[in-house]
């Protein structure tokens, strides 16, 4: 999410924050006011009864107790006057000690749970077993990010390509456990017939080496990383083949995806991830109607995959900010070893990406993530339920609950409307209606067909 919204909440919390403080102000000053007024009232009816030679003994108001002398500090020092000032102040002391405590337990937790070893588990014979389909664009730093660092935890990891391009930013990694996977979502039989060829690998016997007894692989997961943002336009400058390239991009590839696989994830009771960005979709802002309207039906998809799939774990993660800088890092590498290009024009195709995440404020390890993805696939933590990760996730979904629409969009400057020029253009091959356009091939890929892994 942009710099500026992260700015418009700390500027939403910091004015709740002075209005609070001016109110609790007020609100002192009245009461003290009132009570000092009352004291007033009070003594000086008192002393008028008293001076009353009318009024019998028995009813005049008894004068008031001499007031004690200040105790000197006791002589123990400072333990002493600690101990003084907690037995006169249980209940801020008790509230003190139970919000340190209440930290101190959250910290250690996840510091135990960061240590915990999270390995997956093998076969008698040594070799690996456990698979997991990464269903994300190979040139997506989430994906790239995910698929390492599960294959150094011991799984087998397959992502679907659609075309030669993919494939070879996949085995530039030089990973003999990432695999791709050809699978053209926009054909129902080629699609059939590459879920049948991966269920016979599935159900093959393997022999990591000779002379040991073989094993069978085990469809562990399938996770759904989330694509390129959507274009962000008013709605009235948005085309229809915008919408409907984004509708097949973002909507109808992943609900394929997830139809191709459903039979192979009920047969193995395996568990299907859904990634999902969340602080957009939750603060809903202008000009961001795409977006929206996806992570809106992505969200209904979900629910209803979690009724009619029974058996299944589906758990949806909402992610917030995270930090690539790591996986960035090695961005001029990756394109020299998969494009066969200089490390000069990697240096300039990559340095407007870095730039642009490098505006973005500093978010979560990529640690927390890779973490919560394997607790969920292996442990199965948050079992049909929704799981916030990274900075922000939680606190803008609360302020998108909570906070009402028209404070958030006044401070985000929406309050007048948008001039809008509405994008009239000539129906091109690359504004297709159709549902092909999501396997459209590059113009360096004609023709290509991937050879199937044995």
């Amino acid at each position: 999410m942009p710099s500026k919204e992260q700015d418009v909440f700390e500027q939403i919390i910091n004015e709740a924050n002075d209005f609070f403080e001016t109110l609790h102000g007020g609100v002192d000053s009245a009461a003290g006011a009132l009570e000092s007024h009352f004291e007033s009232v009070s003594k000086t009816l008192k002393d008028a009864f008293r001076a009353s030679p009318w009024l019998p003994d028995s009813v005049k108001p008894s004068l008031p107790p001499p007031s004690r002398p200040r105790l000197p500090t006791p002589s123990g020092g400072y333990l002493e006057a600690s101990r003084t000032w907690v037995s006169e102040h249980r209940a801020v002391t008790a509230a003190v000690v139970a919000f340190v405590g209440t930290g101190a337990f959250i910290i250690w937790k996840r510091r135990r749970s960061d240590r915990a070893k999270r390995r997956a588990k093998r076969a008698k014979n040594g070799g690996r077993m456990e698979v997991v389909v990464l269903a994300g664009s190979p040139h997506s730093p989430l994906t790239r990010s995910i698929s390492l660092e599960l294959e150094r935890r011991g799984f087998i990891i397959y992502i679907p390509v659609g075309s030669l391009s993919e494939e070879r930013v996949i085995e530039s990694e030089a990973k003999a456990d990432i695999r791709p996977l050809s699978l053209d979502i926009t054909s129902a039989s080629s699609t059939e017939d590459t879920i049948q060829k991966f269920n016979d690998l599935l159900t093959s016997p393997r022999k990591p080496i000779p002379n040991v007894p073989p094993h069978r692989l085990r469809l562990t997961a399938l996770i759904l990383v989330p694509g390129q943002s959507p274009p962000t336009n008013p709605i009235a400058s948005l085309t229809p083949s915008t919408w409907s390239d984004t509708f097949n991009t973002q909507l109808l590839a992943p609900f394929t995806t997830v139809q191709a696989f459903l039979p192979l994830l009920a047969q193995q009771t395996s568990t299907l991830l859904f990634l999902t960005p969340s602080i957009t979709a939750s603060l809903t802002p202008a000009s961001h109607a795409t977006e929206s309207v996806v992570a809106g039906a992505l969200q209904q998809y979900i629910s209803t995959l979690r009724k009619e799939a029974l058996g299944l774990n589906v758990t949806q993660f909402q992610l917030g900010y995270f930090d690539y800088s790591h996986v960035l890092a090695d961005e001029q590498q990756q394109l020299v070893r998969s494009q066969n290009l200089s490390i000069a024009d990697a240096d300039r195709l990559s340095a407007e990406r870095i730039r642009l995440v490098r505006k973005e404020p500093r978010g979560t390890s990529m640690r927390e993530l890779h973490n919560a993805v394997f607790d969920a696939i292996v442990r199965g933590k948050g079992r049909n339920s929704t799981i916030f990760v990274g900075q922000g996730s939680r606190v803008y979904h609360m302020v998108g609950k909570l906070v009402p629409s028209g404070i958030i969009g006044w401070m985000m400057g929406t309050g007048k409307p948008p001039k809008v020029e509405v994008e009239r253009k000539e129906s091109s091959p690359e504004h297709s209606t159709e549902w092909d356009k999501v396997g459209e091939r590059s113009s360096d890929d004609e023709g290509y067909v991937s050879p199937r892994r044995r």
